[in-house]
């Protein structure tokens, strides 16, 4: 049986893999990049995708820091729809490591 061989790579890379994991996220990065907040209803319609893929993968990029809810899942709601917003930071941040990863890109980029 082949055994799982795990590459000496850094463990941040993880994050970065797991923000950009699949083509729903990267077009909902994407999407919120080129047109601002949007509720998770406006980014389905949008995307052409279920509102609960929308739904599940917003909540996936929130955890992980690339989008914010307001409001925050820690406050009250009130039947208020929560917009997403990018933290275009923290995806510039992840890309240039994926690129130096890769390398494609140098520290200092």
């Amino acid at each position: 049986m082949p055994r799982y061989v795990r590459p000496n790579t850094a463990n941040s890379l993880e994050r970065v893999i797991n923000a950009f994991s699949n083509l729903t996220k990267v077009a909902i990065v994407g999407y919120l990049n080129e047109h601002g907040p949007a509720t998770r209803s406006e980014v389905a319609t949008a995307l052409e995708i279920g509102v609960a893929t929308s739904k599940h993968n917003l909540q996936l990029l929130a955890d992980e820091g690339v989008v914010l809810q307001d409001p925050p899942a820690t406050e009250e709601r009130n039947g208020r729809r929560v917009r997403y917003t990018l933290v275009r930071a923290e995806v510039e941040q992840r890309y240039a490591e994926l690129g130096r990863a890769l390398g494609l890109a140098t520290s200092g980029e």
